[in-house]
């Protein structure tokens, strides 16, 4: 679908040449682009003068001599040398000619002290016929004139040399299957029922064209590993010979009737081109392609007229371009060049020049081409770019305009999808269309050939309509007048509608090759004619390049990397860094500038107002909002259009971000259309692909939903698969302020009810969708893209449904299913309001009823919705809902006519007791005062709470009930609250010996003494709860207590409170004088102190060597972790034996294994890797993968909680180990406090200074290990950074990749905050 356009033509005139001479052969310098132009030699002058002409606008007008020298033809039956080839090597900055009378020469530019500027390196006495170098300049094939194929290397050696003989076509026996031919397709059972379909019908001779010119041509293959060599033999037949890079003959070509001496081998490999007359009675002339073994692949027609073939046409060469997207057949006055895809030949471009006499393609630059004649050499440099219509609605039909030869083909994609070579329409000119140009209506196509324009009015139907009709073509003829004094247009583009804009670029720095552009006001005077108006416009002097915006508001005149208009300021001009291809956006309203240049260079570096935005680019097209374009990474990607500094390009993550998308090998964009969110791709081989890229979708939803067409976005997201939620959660105020609109443009119930099904809590804008133009311009600004406003959960579902029912019950009976559906889908479902409606209706309209029992029933569980019946205590409502579900009537009928014959307390209590609500069915007995049958129900079901609340003014019967209960939960070990319940009841013989099997010995102690108990059982129940303190709760303080207050021991009480580093208390106890203990404070406290003293610095200085060892484990496994983490997590078995990985890591069970290609953290976005839409469901990826069990989670648990060294849990276990040891840390604090306090007080003060000095020591190596453990990053994940593990908001996974996941958002720190460490103060 591209056409080749003409970028720049630069033009060196040779007819003032001092020397004379004329040109005889150029090629390119491929390091500066230069041409180096050969003249002569002649019969009247012997010469050979080399220059070099730079191109572009600047230097000299003729260029500059390199050298030239004397070269008389050694050959007497020549009437002059010739030369046959010129190349130049640019690695030595030398230049090869070969010559017809036998000589090898060798110019150097540059020539160093020990070399000569020219030598004759190598002749060949018999003479040269043909000489060719490969494209790789590795070789040089040459035949010479006594008929020998010599190959030479680099260095001009010979390699090999073998003759040309007619024994040669021996070499190969083709034999033809007849692949495609018509001899071999079905004719009938009877006709040619005994022939071989290998053998055609007509078997070619290789019969001389009468066009033959009887010269011999070579051709190299791409790589440098064959050539090809077209020469006749003595019996005139024309013969294609295949040699290898070792000179040894590979195959020769099958005969073909009318073979020419043309040859061009495709340097991809495939093909090799030649020309072949038709000698029948219908003149044609072709291309004819062979393969490598000599066989035949195919033709196409070069489409000449017989006085064609006759005039220009005599004499037609070939040559292929560096990258074989372009063919050029060469004629006498003019070059076509050709281009295939779909298996279709198109003459894409020509350009003329009079008595054509050599082209050469640039090595490096594969759509730049030189061409001369004996006074005038061309360089010529094209774009092969799509000419498409307006990409800005409501003008994107996406017409695409395809040329070929003298045939315009016109698509409108919108509407018709018609694959290449095959269009919608196709209007014929008399010339060869050589550019064309489409209006911003696309109503209006204006093409351009040699000498005419040609002005067509289109009639575009709307969407509704999939017409597209020619209305209206006109001819102008350009005027001579003009091109004989500039030169001839060769761009167009159409500003507005009726602007016609023609300019012929500056060619050369002489006065008459100056741009010149025209301007035609196209009037249409009626239905059938029009009226053209011209206007020069003034364009500088060395305009080259013409382009229109996106809008087609203004025309913009390109200088090198200088642009200017004729009507906006400079200043506001978009920007370009060089030759590129280029387009003008017209930003949208919200930008601050008007327009900014977009180009594509050579590249492959997408550029913005000259500033590099991506690379590896190799198609691109403008919207009104979007930039969109493909990489050579096979990805589609979007950028919104805005100003150049806050214009954002995605990355390669087509799994995360909704800009980029993943397509086929090598397709390239052919248009957009935004109206109906399509991308159309052409792929390598020529055919069509139509994409939605869910961006445009979503966009295009967007823009739907602030225009208040709610139709046409809930269409858009059903055929595209969108998240219905989308409706509400892009702006939920404006939804819920039109509601009755959004019902009605919906128009069917159908749709609403689709809408109220799909609803869920999740802001799909926030997740699925998010607004990725919103975060772009965050991210530049330099905001945290984590930040954006988010709605708070304030019951979403519950908050539409209840809004849908108050508008749908205005609509009528028609939206009374929706109705239904709203009250169903409520997060819990309100089954009891539908219920309800239903039993209203049953009042007015019982069709209604059924039909919305009916709809209730397809929406719910019938077992759970008669069951919801039932609790309304509605036996007809209950079934009416029992014949609606289809139930059988033995089942409910007796049930339900049992209950119709009960009291209603005695039914409500059935119908309770049946439905399992067993609190209710108690509150029916309750108010039957059947207590006997309310206390066994309570005991059945353990009911307590709930009767306990019934009898709460009742006396007599609330304390039997509470003793049953206290009785029960005594039963249960649930000693505390059981006890609790007795101490209620004034019963403290039974409260206080649960009080103590529950540890809490103040409320034992306090129920013992109300009893009162004898003092002995006191004593030893005090006793009993002593020992409880101290060896079950390590509770010493409290030991101590009941020591000195129940058991009147103040010594043991002492040293049990030395153990819980009470110091001052235990002091105080013994000091007391009348207890008369204080001799004993030396013998007592100061031991205790010793003790305690070690125990602190003991537990300190394992802390630190656990520090020591945790904290650069855990900074060495997060650099591997960075460094490699496939090898760290265990990565891909597919990976092979090269990766290094250990054998001794414990991994999660993973589908990893089946997922192809996909790594350790691609499992937890489900479409990761792939150009689906991710998923959390996306795990299931085959019938045959088992899902993971929770014996599997529980094993995986268990690894977890180990932390084995190795495992990739041991980080995690790692950091909770170091946060667990702070922990511990901080709660010492106030026991190393009072044991300083209780040094210092018992004189021992370099053991307290002692103590304190390894506080401050663990204090700083805690601090240290804070900052190293939990960085800076951990707190931003916390604060609502997307985590790594959590790719694109798709949530924890379940079963053991849970686990994992768990374990690495444990050990990134970002689940909880690190842990506080508490400043170290002695007091003192």
């Amino acid at each position: 679908m591209r056409n080749l356009s003409v970028a720049e033509i630069d033009e060196i005139s040779f007819d003032s040449l001092e020397s004379g001479l004329p040109l005889s052969a150029t090629t390119f310098d491929v390091s500066t682009n230069d041409i180096i132009c050969a003249f002569g030699p002649t019969a009247s002058k012997a010469v050979i003068e080399l220059r070099r002409c730079p191109t572009g606008l600047s230097g000299s007008p003729q260029g500059t001599v390199i050298t030239s020298w004397d070269a008389p033809c050694p050959l007497p039956d020549l009437e002059c040398d010739e030369i046959l080839s010129l190349h130049y090597v640019h690695e030595t900055s030398s230049i090869c000619v070969a010559l017809a009378g036998g000589d090898l020469i060798l110019v150097r530019e540059k020539p160093q002290p020990d070399q000569e500027k020219i030598e004759i390196v190598g002749s060949i006495d018999v003479g040269i016929a043909a000489a060719q170098w490969s494209w790789n300049a590795s070789f040089l094939a040459v035949i010479t004139r006594g008929g020998s194929f010599v190959l030479m290397s680099q260095q001009l050696e010979p390699i090999n040399e073998i003759a040309l003989q007619d024994d040669d076509l021996k070499l190969s026996k083709h034999v033809s299957v007849g692949w495609g031919k018509k001899e071999t397709q079905f004719q009938g059972k009877r006709a040619k029922a005994m022939k071989d379909p290998t053998m055609p019908e007509f078997v070619e001779e290789g019969k001389p064209s009468p066009n033959d010119d009887g010269k011999t041509t070579i051709s190299w293959r791409g790589d440098g590993a064959y050539v090809a060599v077209n020469s006749t033999m003595a019996s005139s037949r024309r013969v294609v010979r295949v040699y290898s890079a070792e000179g040894v003959l590979d195959s020769v070509s099958e005969p073909v009737d009318g073979l020419e001496s043309a040859v061009s081998w495709r340097p991809y490999g495939n093909l090799i081109a030649g020309v072949k007359r038709t000698l029948d009675g219908t003149a044609k002339a072709e291309v004819v392609f062979f393969e490598r073994n000599g066989l035949r692949h195919g033709q196409f027609d070069l489409r000449l007229t017989e006085v064609e073939m006759k005039s220009f046409g005599a004499n037609i060469m070939l040559s292929w371009n560096s990258d074989s997207s372009v063919l050029a057949v060469r004629m006498m006055d003019r070059v076509q060049l050709w281009t295939m895809g779909n298996y279709h030949y198109y003459l894409k471009q020509e350009v003329r020049l009079k008595d054509l006499q050599d082209i050469q393609w640039h090595a490096t630059d594969p759509l730049r081409l030189s061409l001369c004649n004996t006074n005038l050499a061309q360089s010529v440099s094209m774009d092969l770019s799509v000419n498409r219509g307006s990409l800005c609605p409501p003008f994107d039909y996406g017409l695409v305009a395809v040329i070929d030869g003298k045939r315009l083909k016109l698509t409108p994609l919108k509407h018709v999808n018609a694959p290449p070579p095959m269009a919608y329409i196709e209007i014929d000119a008399d010339e060869n269309v050589v550019a064309c140009a489409m209006s911003r209506t696309c109503q209006r196509i204006a093409f351009l050939t040699y000498s005419q324009l040609y002005l067509c009015r289109l009639e575009m139907r709307q969407a509704s309509s999939k017409d597209a009709t020619v209305r209206h073509t006109e001819r102008y003829t350009i005027d001579k007048k003009d091109l004989a004094m500039h030169p001839r247009p060769t761009q167009i583009v159409i500003q507005h509608d009726d602007q016609v804009f023609l300019l012929a670029p500056a060619r050369s720095i002489s006065s008459k090759d100056q741009a010149f552009c025209h301007k035609y006001t196209w009037v249409a005077t009626t239905q059938s004619s029009s009226d053209l108006r011209t206007l020069d416009v003034e364009v500088a002097r060395s305009a080259r390049q013409m382009l229109v915006d996106s809008n087609h508001d203004e025309v913009w005149f390109r200088t090198g990397r200088e642009i200017s208009s004729t009507t906006i300021n400079s200043s506001h001009c978009p920007m370009f860094s060089g030759p590129s291809l280029s387009a003008i956006a017209a930003l949208p309203e919200t930008a601050e500038q008007i327009h900014c240049g977009v180009s594509l260079t050579e590249a492959q570096a997408l550029e913005v107002n000259g500033v590099q935005k991506a690379t590896q680019v190799t198609s691109f097209a403008v919207t009104d909002a979007h930039l969109v374009y493909t990489t050579s990474n096979h990805l589609l990607k979007v950028a919104h259009l805005t100003d150049e500094p806050r214009m954002s390009f995605p990355a390669d993550e087509p799994e995360v971000d909704e800009r980029c998308r993943a397509i086929e090998r090598g397709a390239r964009i052919v248009t957009v259309i935004p109206s109906t969110y399509a991308v159309v791709l052409q792929m390598p081989r020529g055919n069509l692909e139509t994409i939605y890229p869910r961006i445009l979708v979503v966009t295009g939803i967007r823009s739907h939903i602030k225009n208040l067409d709610y139709r046409k976005a809930f269409i858009a997201c059903q055929s595209h698969q969108v998240d219905l939620n989308i409706l509400y959660d892009f702006d939920p105020q404006l939804w819920s302020a039109n509601i009755e609109k959004f019902i009605d443009q919906l128009k069917k119930p159908s749709r609403v009810d689709e809408f109220i099904q799909k609803l869920k809590e999740e802001n799909v804008t926030k997740t699925l969708y998010r607004d990725t133009s919103m975060e772009a311009e965050l991210s530049v600004n330099g905001a945290n893209t984590a930040a954006l406003p988010s709605t708070a959960k304030v019951n979403k579902v519950n908050t539409i449904c209840d809004n849908l029912i108050s508008a749908l019950g205005r609509k009528g009976a028609a939206y009374l299913p929706n109705i239904i559906t709203a009250h169903v889908c409520k997060r819990p479902p309100d089954v009891n309001s539908a219920l309800t409606l239903v039993s209203s209706l049953r009042q007015t309209s019982m069709e209604e009823a059924d039909l919305a029992v009916a709809h209730l029933c397809f929406l719910t569980d019938t077992n759970r919705l008669f069951d919801a019946a039932l609790a309304l205590y509605d036996l007809e409502l209950t079934l009416l809902v029992a014949q609606n579900a289809q139930r059988d009537p033995r089942e409910y009928m007796p049930f339900l006519q049992n209950l119709q014959s009960l009291p209603e307390l005695r039914r409500k209590y059935t119908i309770d007791n049946h439905l399992k609500k067993y609190a209710k069915a108690l509150t029916s007995l309750h108010a039957m005062n059947e207590h006997d049958e309310v206390e066994a129900y309570t005991m059945k079901h353990n009911l307590y709470p709930q009767a306990i609340s019934l009898y709460s003014h009742d006396q007599p019967h609330l304390q039997r009930v509470t003793r049953l209960h206290a009785d029960y939960l005594s039963s249960q070990s649930q000693h505390a609250v059981a006890a609790t319940l007795y101490e209620s009841l004034s019963n403290h013989e039974s409260a206080y010996p649960l009080y103590a099997l529950a540890h809490q010995w103040r409320e034992s102690l306090t129920c013992a003494c109300l009893i009162p108990l004898p003092d002995d059982r006191l004593q030893a129940l005090a006793r009993s709860l002593a020992t409880t303190c101290v060896e079950e709760n390590r509770d010493y303080r409290s030991a101590a207590t009941i020591q000195l207050e129940y058991l009147f021991e103040p010594v043991v009480a002492a040293e049990l409170l030395c153990k819980s580093s009470y110091f001052a208390e235990a002091t105080r106890i013994l000091s007391m004088p009348s207890r008369n203990l204080s001799s004993q404070i030396p013998s007592i406290i100061d031991p205790a102190l010793t003790r305690k003293f070690g125990e602190i610095l003991e537990l300190i200085a394992d802390c630190q060597t656990q520090l020591n060892s945790q904290v650069p484990r855990i900074e060495e496994l997060r650099v591997k972790k960075a460094e490699d983490p496939l090898a760290f997590f265990g990565g891909d078995a597919a990976m092979g034996d090269g990766a290094d990985i250990p054998d001794n890591v414990s991994l999660a069970p993973t589908d990893a294994s089946t997922l192809g290609g996909q790594s350790m953290f691609t499992r937890y976005g489900g479409g990761a890797g792939g150009s689906q839409a991710s998923t959390k469901f996306a795990g299931t990826v085959a019938s045959n993968v088992s899902r993971k069990t929770s014996k599997t989670k529980r094993r995986e648990e268990r690894k977890r909680a180990r932390g084995k060294k190795g495992s990739v849990y041991e980080e995690e276990y790692l950091v909770a180990s170091v946060g667990r040891l702070i922990e511990r840390v901080n709660g010492t604090h106030e026991e190393v406090r009072r044991l300083v306090s209780g040094l210092r007080r018992r004189g021992l003060r370099e053991q307290a200074e002692k103590v304190e000095e390894v506080m401050a020591s663990i204090h700083g190596a805690s601090e240290d290990a804070r900052k190293r453990v939990w960085p800076e990053t951990a707190k931003e994940n916390l604060n609502g950074e997307a985590s790594t593990y959590d790719v694109d908001g798709q949530g924890r996974p379940s079963g053991a990749d849970g686990v994992l996941y768990d374990s690495q958002i444990e050990s990134q720190g970002a689940s909880k905050p690190p842990p506080e460490i508490k400043v170290w103060k002695s007091g003192m």
